[in-house]
């Protein structure tokens, strides 16, 4: 028997959804004797709706824990982020996680694991990803040099486009998440990921949970 825990997710898109899918459903978190159990899943279509509600997710994590996740992007620090979205004290049952700089990051953080998604030498991928100014593009840079046709088509903009990224961009990274991520690996090159990982290990939510059958 595990003691199962409910927890409602917050992200800022279908990416960062599948990433949370993941870790609360990793070996690392989901143990023999607890395991998470989702409940609503609420798309921020960018950070301006998590920003703007996050004290109300604040508030009702005293009812069922919450699980929120947001980019760092070219704001200073993840300290302040949280500081300047959520002044007040922050209730035991929300657990606020940020990806530096953004969550493609993580994904380049499990190096040996992307490296063969992308069909290119594991040396080619960033040691400290959490460094990099902007994760996005160094991964799609990557892709330009994948081997895979398809995958660089999906990812990288077609020539002469204005776009910023790959016409099938978030499809294609959200099968690596699916199929091939391995946060257990990758937060050994990810400080923010390490931190978000801890989280969900160590979270103890305030009130009387439910037994669910492993």
């Amino acid at each position: 028997m595990a003691v199962e825990i409910p927890i409602n997710l917050v992200y800022e898109d279908d990416l960062s959804r599948e990433v949370l899918l993941r870790l609360i459903d990793s070996p690392a978190v989901r143990s023999s004797d607890r395991c998470f159990s989702v409940g609503t899943k609420r798309p921020g279509r960018g950070y301006g709706f998590l920003k703007k509600n996050i004290i109300g997710f604040n508030q009702a994590s005293k009812g069922m824990p919450y699980l929120i996740l947001t980019d760092l992007d070219d704001r200073e620090c993840a300290p302040l982020l949280i500081n300047e979205w959520l002044p007040q004290t922050r209730n035991p049952n929300l657990i606020f996680r940020i990806a530096v700089r953004e969550v493609e990051s993580w994904l380049l953080a499990d190096d040996a694991g992307f490296a063969r998604f992308l069909g290119i030498a594991k040396h080619k991928l960033p040691r400290n990803p959490d460094d990099l100014p902007d994760p996005k593009a160094t991964l799609i840079n990557l892709a330009r040099t994948s081997r895979k046709r398809d995958i660089k088509a999906d990812i990288v903009p077609k020539p002469g486009s204005t776009a910023k990224q790959g016409p099938a961009y978030n499809d294609c990274l959200i099968s690596f998440v699916k199929d091939t991520w391995n946060p257990e690996k990758a937060r050994r090159h990810s400080q923010s990921l390490e931190k978000a990982l801890r989280a969900l290990e160590t979270f103890e939510p305030q009130w009387q949970s439910h037994c669910c059958q492993e």
